[in-house]
């Protein structure tokens, strides 16, 4: 909590930074989940992303927000409209975790090329990789430590075999061997925080499918826990078509022994976000350039 309202105090100046202009000629509608403590970093997510990528507009599913929050990212960036988390039809999916996200997402991608862009993510310099995709018309997400590539069903099951870990993601990813004709499927450990999707590669039938066979698998309450979201969206970015793992030299996750020299995203999330300072002085530096 402390570090939290030090962080908050040391980036209030993003609220004086100019709106985002967004353009009604993009493709692309970047969704996000949000409660009200996140708000100011998600200010900076937002504002640092969308100086090298102008989105169409933004939807914020609302996991929380004051009155006063929805006026202030109403004002801030440009074209947004809101989605209530508890509203959102989850179609035998479930409920909390970030499932209202990704349904979300789905529902946009019907129509619009979508990135989900994670509250602790800072955008610190040119994402080219991301800016390819979008002109390839091509899916990303971020990779991982243990995730750097795209690998069949079979490799992953046993990757996850040989690092057990109770966390309920390895508990589905040494399931996925059983998993219907997981011959021809591919999957890859990468991290939901940053992830964008080519329009029509995200089907809602494909994921309440998918859902529905893990549910089977590992059993109802277990697919249930937090973590089920990242491994269907670890799964629905590796089987779209060319699929980009992004380096985790340039998207890294934050930690003291990192090196964020040439990083263009760095995703500042859970133990370490606030650790050495870090998070904090990006932050200026990305309010810095804003108000330049």
């Amino acid at each position: 909590m402390v570090d939290r309202a030090w962080f908050n105090l040391r980036s209030a100046k993003i609220f004086d930074t100019p709106p985002i202009v967004c353009n009604a000629n993009s493709s692309v509608v970047v969704v996000s989940q949000l409660h009200h403590p996140d708000l100011t970093m998600y200010l900076l997510a937002a504002k640092s992303f969308a100086r090298f990528v102008r989105p169409r507009r933004f939807v914020i599913v609302d996991d929380g927000l004051l009155p006063e929050d929805r006026n202030i990212l109403t004002a801030h960036l440009g074209a947004v409209s809101f989605v209530v988390s508890s509203e959102v039809e989850l179609h035998a999916c479930p409920a909390g975790g970030c499932w209202e996200r990704i349904l979300t997402l789905s529902h946009e991608n019907q129509h619009h090329y979508v990135i989900q862009l994670d509250a602790d993510t800072l955008t610190v310099s040119e994402p080219t990789e991301v800016l390819q995709c979008l002109a390839e018309n091509r899916t990303f997400t971020l990779g991982t430590s243990t995730g750097r590539q795209v690998i069949g069903f079979i490799e992953a099951s046993r990757f996850a075999h040989e690092t057990p870990h109770a966390h309920v993601q390895n508990h589905a990813e040494r399931a996925l061997e059983k998993f219907p004709g997981h011959e021809q499927l591919k999957y890859v450990r990468g991290c939901a925080g940053f992830a964008g999707f080519a329009s029509g590669q995200l089907p809602m039938e494909c994921i309440t499918q998918f859902s529905k066979e893990m549910s089977q698998l590992i059993g109802n309450e277990k697919w249930r826990e937090w973590g089920t979201e990242q491994v269907t969206s670890n799964y629905m970015a590796a089987n779209a078509p060319n699929a980009l793992v992004l380096p985790v030299e340039r998207y890294p996750f934050w930690r003291p022994d990192v090196d964020i020299g040439k990083a263009a995203l760095v995703h500042f999330f859970g133990t370490f976000r606030f650790s050495k300072g870090m998070y904090i002085r990006q932050s200026v530096r990305v309010i810095r350039s804003l108000l330049a």
